[in-house]
């Protein structure tokens, strides 16, 4: 997820995907005339197959954060700064954003950036993959540069999941459904991280005040 300026309320963060999506139809779909929802049909996949891979891509990407969360210092401290920065979520909250940011990104990274890449300005599918992954990837940053550095590179890494689910199925069906599991999860799990600090630091008081 690109992040939203700190501070701000999950309508803002709506406004702020909204106006990705804005640039992305001004520029690829009225200027550069590029269907931003479908780019080709080469294999002709199905919808169910596309939502089946994007939903494998997703839950396969939840546990291994869940995994590297419980073995590894850096995704332990990066779990500890995103619940600083999102502070609490409800599970509404947790849904407008995992589902704004899936579809906003994707439409922006791989519905007009990828393709205008592989299409127009590179003319070649894997260098607008490519570059597409590294900038989508570049853009995730954090206030501290080196405690977010690991975001940084798994969202190079997610960049180019996305970007290949995109190259095979031609649609951003498979990238939204990937994007919105990895977020919403991951989100839930900070949301709910959060609360059960908060709920274990007033049992402390609590306990000091008798």
């Amino acid at each position: 997820m690109v992040p939203p300026p700190p501070g701000v309320s999950t309508g803002m963060a709506v406004v702020f995907y909204g106006i990705m999506i804005i640039i992305a139809v001004a520029i690829g779909g009225w200027w550069l005339n590029l269907d931003l929802i479908e780019w080709h049909n080469r294999w002709e996949t199905a919808l169910w197959l596309d939502v089946l891979l994007g939903a494998g891509l997703g839950v396969v990407t939840v546990i291994a954060s869940r995994i590297l969360e419980h073995t590894t210092q850096w995704a332990r401290v990066l779990g500890e700064e995103f619940r600083k920065i999102l502070g609490n979520l409800s599970p509404t909250q947790v849904m407008v954003l995992a589902v704004t940011s899936g579809v906003a990104e994707e439409v922006f990274f791989r519905g007009f950036l990828q393709q205008a890449l592989s299409e127009l300005w590179l003319q070649n599918d894997w260098l607008g993959l490519v570059v597409a992954s590294l900038i989508f990837g570049l853009i995730h940053v954090g206030p501290d540069r080196k405690k977010f550095l690991p975001w940084t590179i798994m969202a190079v890494v997610m960049g180019f999941g996305f970007g290949l689910l995109y190259l095979y199925t031609g649609n951003i069906l498979a990238p939204v459904v990937a994007h919105f599991t990895i977020n919403f999860f991951n989100l839930l799990h900070i949301a709910r991280d959060k609360q059960g600090d908060e709920e274990e630091e007033e049992g402390l008081e609590s306990g000091d005040d008798e």
